[in-house]
This record gives structure tokens, sequence and C-alpha cells, in this order.
């Protein structure tokens, strides 16, 4: 039996004593999956709570082995990816340094990305390499962001919100660019654009009051007008 991506366990983070994430179990055996659901409800803070973020309890295991209890640092250098929501880029830094700084820190042998790699996928990033990280577009702040995260050489890429507040045309090149990793690097999609989500992936898991409350086909739950209705809010 192959042994799973990712395995998230009866997962609770915590913001102080306030607990958000709710013995929250996914599973992610491979390829791209999405987590989706209402503001609030606990996604961004799953995604801290799997990079060590947050204080959490539970179990995270990591292609058969457990990360529940590592520093940041420690996830990434095992091969966890990060494009976190809001880009987060330094403004101290500029495009190019950014893809150099970070490939420092990447494995060498295998798939390895580098910031060439990086520019054949982005061209609009070569063209801007010399400005600061944040003198950016919107877009080319995202497209930075999973750049930064690619030079790493993760085998799973975390990306929370990549769409949100980029035009549709730069939602084209996001497309694109999950086309191209296909079969190449497993991803753990947060989104709340149903539509891009779509165009994405088919496997989605639902979150509801921090608790995963659905597992299975987007499709399939947006056939389904009650149920889509009580967990996302559409109809």
């Amino acid at each position: 039996m192959n042994t799973a991506v990712l395995e998230m366990d009866h997962v609770n983070a915590f913001y102080g004593d306030l607990r958000i994430v709710q013995d929250s179990c996914l599973t992610l055996t491979g390829g791209i999956t999405s987590v989706i659901g209402r503001n609030g409800m606990g996604k961004t803070t799953l995604m801290k709570a799997l990079m060590g973020l947050v204080r959490r309890s539970g179990s995270i295991r990591f292609c058969g082995e457990e990360i529940g209890t590592l520093k940041p640092y420690q996830i990434a250098q095992k091969g966890i990816g990060y494009v976190p929501q809001g880009r987060r880029n330094f403004p101290s830094l500029t495009v190019e340094e950014h893809l150099s700084f970070c490939a420092r820190k990447a494995p060498t042998g295998g798939d390895v990305w580098n910031k060439e790699r990086v520019y054949e996928l982005f061209p609009r990033l070569y063209e801007r390499r010399t400005l600061s990280g944040t003198a950016l577009s919107g877009g080319e702040q995202q497209m930075l962001a999973i750049g930064r995260a690619l030079v790493l050489a993760p085998k799973l890429l975390v990306m929370d919100e990549p769409s949100e507040g980029l035009a549709p045309a730069v939602i084209d090149v996001l497309v694109d660019f999950f086309r191209r990793i296909e079969g190449k690097i497993n991803v753990l999609l947060v989104e709340q654009d149903l539509g891009f989500c779509g165009r994405v992936t088919d496997q989605t898991n639902v979150m509801s009051l921090g608790s995963i409350a659905y597992t299975g086909s987007l499709s399939e739950l947006l056939r389904d007008p009650e149920k889509s209705r009580r967990l996302l809010g559409v109809g």
C-alpha cells in the first residue's frame, strides 16, 4: 500500500486558549486537493497548524513521518512549500534576491527548481527581477510567492487563497501553472473562488465551524443544492 502524502488526524489548532480548528481529519493521497468553505471556518488556521505556525495538537504525518511537533523551518526542510495568504514578500529584497536566497536552502539532486526554471514558468518575473518584492502588481507578487516556494523543491505545495484579488487574466496564468505542475508536485489548495477551484481539481474538503464537514467531489457537492447551501452558503 502506498503511503499518503499527507494525513491530518484529529488536528486542533489554537490562538491562545481559543480552539479554532476542532478534530479535523484530512488525507491527501496525491495530486491536487482543495480546502473550501465560508469565511471564518478555520481554513487558514488549519494550514498554519500544518506548517507549525500556531499551537496545535493531534497527528500530522507527511509521507508517513510524524511532523506535528516540528518547527516551521523543519517542516519546510521535509519538503513542504508554503504560499501564504497575502503573499508576504519582503520589501527589502528584489525578485531575484527572493529566489536566490530561498534556493540556497533547497536540497540538491532530483527534480530541483531553480530561479531560471521559475522565470521560464513566469516570464513576467524575469522582466521585473530587479524590483522589490512589494513593488509588483498583485498577480506578480503571487507569482513570486509561488516561485519562492518552488525553489525549495517541495514535494507538497500548500497554497492559501492564491486567486485572492487577482484579475481574470492572472487567474488564467495560475490555472495554466497548475496544469504544468500536475503529476510533478502535490498541492493542497485553500480557496474561496469555487469557479477557479473547479478548474484546478474536483477533489475537495469543506471546512465548516472549524472541522472538515465534507470530503469528496466538488462537482457532486454543487449538484446538491441543500448540502452546498448548508456547507458553502450557495445554492
